[in-house]
């Protein structure tokens, strides 16, 4: 049986995720040699071939054609017709991809974190260890056509190769900390050559292989194999400009931020500047204002996507449970582990740490997802758990 993926140990693995984050995450990359069997669950030529042929599932957008780091029109691919809500769209025409395909090129396909449990999974564990949210995108590629150009991404990626062989060249430069914004999407293929610098670190991946890249490194790829298949799970984390978009709504509630500004032009500048200034030290005393931390806080936990599930017909029979405050988390206090908020908190017994993690880290649940992340919790255990965090007011009968 393929092993499966339940959480970030499992795709770091044999590296540990205390030296991952110690020694690489944000840092460096890091290739992790793995074996066939470690990243059998994620995909495989068989699912592949069973997605593509769910057809109303590829438009232009979700399914993209690069030769040589060509993009392909549309057009060339795709036809005229109605997407799956029925809305008009260019959609993907498998006899045409499988042209292109015999010609050269790669197969993309965009946001596929959702499509199979195996890549449900993956996506899951990547956001519970390491915090954030992961996007995934499958890449099939050919021997002696490479798909991109050298380029950094904005994001982290973790790419999970699953199928043939690809050489990675890494290089020297980097940017430091790039976003998604218009001023790092628009930097173009002459500027990537001329910054990239020389080749800091070649590796070939093979089935199993995992190579984290921080956001902003320099890499481009080519199939070293006949064939090559990876999924990279671009992971999006919180930053601080979240916290200014946040600060917005708090500082529409303040005066000193709907007073005029004194124009520079009807006095002296000094005026203006001293205007700014409190209003940077406004902003400051916004920060530290605990109902401002607990906020941010929130936010940060909620930062995933949400990849419900609903495994019939247990779930149309058993309960399902919602989280009623999204401020509570599990710290490890002088005796043992607990869980409140910043005003209170309450012990929670020894074994139970985990299954209360999981239970908060959610907006809602049923209890068959709860038994099959605690396995080693019996069900009359699994129940008592779940009574009494209703009667303590963390969750509630959906």
């Amino acid at each position: 049986m393929p092993e499966t993926i339940s959480s970030l140990a499992d795709i770091l693995y044999p590296l540990t995720p205390e030296e991952f984050f110690r020694d690489y995450h944000g840092r460096k990359p890091v290739h992790i040699p793995g074996d066939g069997a470690k990243l059998a669950s994620v995909m495989d030529w068989k699912t592949l071939s069973g997605l593509l042929g769910q057809s109303g599932l590829w438009s232009s957008k979700s399914l993209q054609l690069v030769l040589d780091t060509r993009i392909l029109d549309a057009g060339d691919y795709c036809r005229p017709g109605l997407d799956r809500e029925g809305r008009e769209a260019m959609m993907a025409d498998l006899q045409k991809v499988g042209v292109w395909l015999r010609r050269g090129a790669s197969l993309v396909c965009n946001d596929i974190d959702s499509l199979t449990p195996g890549l449900k999974a993956t996506a899951n564990a990547l956001e519970q260890g390491v915090g954030g949210k992961a996007q995934g995108n499958l890449y099939c590629s050919w021997q002696a056509h490479q798909a991109f150009g050298s380029h950094f991404d904005t994001h982290d990626v973790y790419a999970l190769h699953v199928e043939g062989e690809k050489t990675w060249r890494i290089y020297q430069r980097h940017f430091e900390d790039p976003i998604a914004h218009p001023y790092f999407k628009s930097l173009g293929q002459d500027f990537h050559d001329k910054h990239k610098g020389p080749i800091s670190l070649e590796v070939t991946l093979k089935p199993g292989d995992v190579l984290y890249l921080p956001r902003g490194w320099y890499h481009d790829a080519l199939a070293s194999g006949q064939t090559s298949v990876h999924i990279a799970f671009g992971l999006t984390s919180v930053i601080g400009l979240d916290l200014i978009s946040m600060l917005f709504e708090r500082a529409v509630q303040d005066p000193l931020f709907r007073k005029t500004v004194p124009s520079p032009d009807q006095g002296p500048d000094q005026a203006m500047a001293d205007h700014l200034a409190a209003l940077g030290a406004r902003v400051a005393e916004f920060v530290r204002e605990p109902a401002v931390v607990r906020q941010f806080a929130a936010f940060m936990r909620g930062y995933h996507y949400d990849r419900g599930t609903l495994n019939l017909p247990d779930d149309a029979l058993a309960k399902r449970w919602r989280r009623r405050n999204a401020n509570l988390k599990v710290t490890r206090g002088a005796n043992g582990w607990q869980l409140g908020d910043d005003r209170r908190a309450v012990p929670i017994p020894p074994g139970v740490e985990g299954p209360v993690s999981w239970v908060i880290s959610r907006e809602s649940f049923s209890e068959s997802e709860f038994a099959a992340a605690h396995p080693s919790l019996n069900e009359t255990a699994r129940r008592q758990l779940l009574t009494e965090l209703g009667n303590m007011k963390v969750v509630e009968v959906a």
